[in-house]
């Protein structure tokens, strides 16, 4: 098995476990260059978050992509350390799975014990019955919209067809469609 494959597979298989020297995290953003910003627990108050930049190892940085708002595991860089920015480095981007077996081990963080259940609940496991999720499919709102093209509305469409009875849909003039 080659280095990526290996690699790729151990990130989806594995069943990581936090620890106080590696932590759960929650990606608040992407800075470019495989560094992220990352919201963690305070070591002197549990009760909130610090943030800290860590860094993604070049290994995964083509196999497995990283989000806002996606958790991770992070390897806390050493306090001894002169002159880095840097906090951490990501060990495990954590899956919806990896998520549930973290908690049943009761070592999910508190901080992020409201804002995980949207991300490790898939939509079909979140209770909703079977005539939710049909009405569900009729709702467009999470389709991506380009937003480099103008939105063009159907009352407008049939405007314009009305206005341009001659002109075919290919809007060539309509020389050779006859």
């Amino acid at each position: 098995m080659g280095r990526k494959q290996h690699t790729s597979q151990e990130a989806l298989e594995s069943l990581p476990l936090p620890t106080p020297a590696t932590p759960v995290a929650r990606v608040i953003d992407n800075r470019g260059g495989g560094n992220y910003d990352v919201l963690i627990a305070s070591k002197s108050d549990p009760a909130t978050t610090d943030t800290l930049i860590v860094s993604l190892p070049a290994k995964f940085r083509k196999l497995i992509w990283v989000k806002k708002g996606n958790f991770v595991i992070i390897q806390l860089a050493d306090e001894t350390s002169v002159g880095g920015k840097i906090g951490g480095e990501i060990l495990n981007v954590l899956f919806p799975d990896q998520i549930k077996h973290i908690k049943s081990k009761g070592l999910w963080p508190e901080q992020f014990a409201t804002s995980s259940s949207a991300t490790a609940t898939p939509p079909a496991e979140s209770g909703k019955g079977a005539a939710a999720d049909e009405d569900d499919s009729d709702n467009d709102d999470d389709l991506f919209v380009n937003s480099n093209r103008r939105v063009q509305s159907s009352d407008e469409e049939e405007s314009e067809e009305e206005e341009d009875g001659s002109t075919p849909p290919c809007g060539c003039g309509g020389g050779h469609h006859r």
